[in-house]
């Protein structure tokens, strides 16, 4: 299997996959989108019954589902797909540690990145909703749901571990969006009262 990101191939395969990356994330960011994670959680499905609850072409979603195992998105058997661990702890919807959000907010700036030589050239940034690749409601509610995925998953843990309030009283969290850091801190110190 070809793994995602920089080849440690050498000659022309080295940029060969460098230059295929770009398909990884459009398939992560497929089955982000069209929510197959939750569809598979727990359950073995064929690609033809994928496709049924999808309301999706058979044969793209078979391919599609293919293109999942290779990445080990997916795992499949007798052939039937289920998530493989992987998907299972960090892209079904509504765990803590989901993190598919956080990964639709990179995707959304693809347009952007493909324009990258004129960035350099103008100096000027193109934001991704400036693009017509997403539209601003869309772009800002996935930057908001991904920091808040990102703290979910593990980083709110690790600055609770890391930070002692113990012996303070208040907290002032400028920038705090979803206030996700705020409310692990405070669960970890109950004296504690923020403001975000």
């Amino acid at each position: 299997m070809t793994q995602p990101g920089p080849s440690t191939n050498t000659g022309p395969e080295f940029v060969r996959e460098m230059a295929r990356s770009f398909w990884y994330s459009a398939i992560l960011r497929a089955a982000i989108k069209l929510d197959v994670f939750a569809l598979l959680e727990d359950r073995a499905l064929t690609y033809q019954e994928v496709a049924d609850s999808l309301g999706a072409s058979p044969r793209y979603t078979q391919a599609f589902l293919d293109c999942c195992v290779v990445l080990e998105l997916l795992e499949e058997s007798t052939g039937k797909f289920t998530n493989s661990s992987n998907a299972s702890s960090f892209l079904v919807k509504g765990k803590d540690s989901y993190v598919g959000d956080h990964a639709l907010h990179h995707t959304n700036t693809w347009v952007s990145w493909g324009r990258l030589d004129e960035v350099i050239k103008d100096g000027k940034t193109i934001l991704p909703f400036e693009t017509g690749f997403v539209d601003p409601d869309t772009y800002w509610t996935n930057y908001m749901t991904g920091q808040h995925n990102r703290a979910t998953s593990g980083q709110s843990r690790q600055l609770v571990e890391n930070v002692d309030l113990r012996d303070k009283r208040n907290l002032i969290d400028l920038g705090g969006g979803a206030a996700s850091y705020s409310i692990a801190l405070c669960e970890a110190n109950r004296q504690l009262k923020a403001v975000v």
